[in-house]
């Protein structure tokens, strides 16, 4: 069998257990941010329009202990990946976190965050973190700004 579908990612190995106390919910925002706009690719939705175009999407979440990244996309041709990958690599060598999307993705994090305190499964979870050593890792905030 032969396949055109092509996919990677990255676990990059600092979650929001990783956040400073001064800054809670900076490994969320950075996941966020790294989708939009490199030096070498700067428009905001140049990543997401190539997978678009080419069939493929991308996503990424933000645990405890890693933050991962990935794509896939419909690569007949070998330069179609091989653009892909230059794209995503910028994500992690040059992203460039502008003014405008710092504020919007702000405002949407806060907002998947207010869409999580509906869940009872997030407020349970939330509950459980509130008991634990306020010293340790686990009791940190994940998900607001």
């Amino acid at each position: 069998p032969t396949s055109n579908a092509a996919a990677a990612a990255m676990d990059v190995h600092v979650g929001a257990s990783s956040d400073p106390n001064a800054i809670p919910g900076l490994a969320h925002f950075n996941e966020h941010m790294l989708f939009l706009g490199t030096e070498k690719y700067p428009q905001e939705d140049s990543f997401e329009a190539y997978l678009t175009t080419n069939g493929g999407s991308s996503n990424a979440f933000t645990d405890s202990e890693d933050t991962v990244y990935y794509f896939t996309i419909n690569a007949e041709e070998d330069n179609v990946l091989h653009s892909a990958l230059d794209r995503f690599g910028s994500f992690f060598t040059s992203p460039l976190f502008t003014e405008s999307a710092t504020e919007r993705e702000l405002n949407a994090i806060e907002s998947e965050n207010s869409k999580n305190l509906q869940s009872d499964t997030f407020r349970l979870y939330q509950l459980e973190k509130s008991r634990a050593n306020s010293n340790h890792p686990f009791s940190k905030f994940y998900t607001g700004n």
